[in-house]
């Protein structure tokens, strides 16, 4: 299934915060992504401490706990879920 285009920019956790808390796997999966991620997108802040001050630097596609690094991760079943949760 192709990725929604309304969280293509999304994040792992902002997914999961989308997704009914009775299936608790795919939730603990998506934030298992954010857990994992070697380039996780910054916090928004004043700019210290690895964060950033402009919505710009949270949209950067290299950032690896955004829905195209993880997609293709999820089952067609979870990824059907995540849909219809939107």
């Amino acid at each position: 299934m192709k990725i929604p285009s309304q969280i293509e920019h999304w994040t792992a956790d902002e997914v999961a915060e989308c997704v009914d808390y009775k299936d608790a796997s795919i939730y603990r999966k998506l934030w298992r992504f954010v857990a994992e991620a070697e380039n996780p997108t910054p916090l928004g802040g004043d700019g210290s401490n690895g964060t950033v001050e402009t919505p710009d630097g949270r949209l950067d596609p290299e950032n690896d706990d955004k829905c195209p690094h993880w997609w293709n991760k999820l089952t067609e079943e979870e990824q059907r879920k995540i849909a219809d949760a939107l």
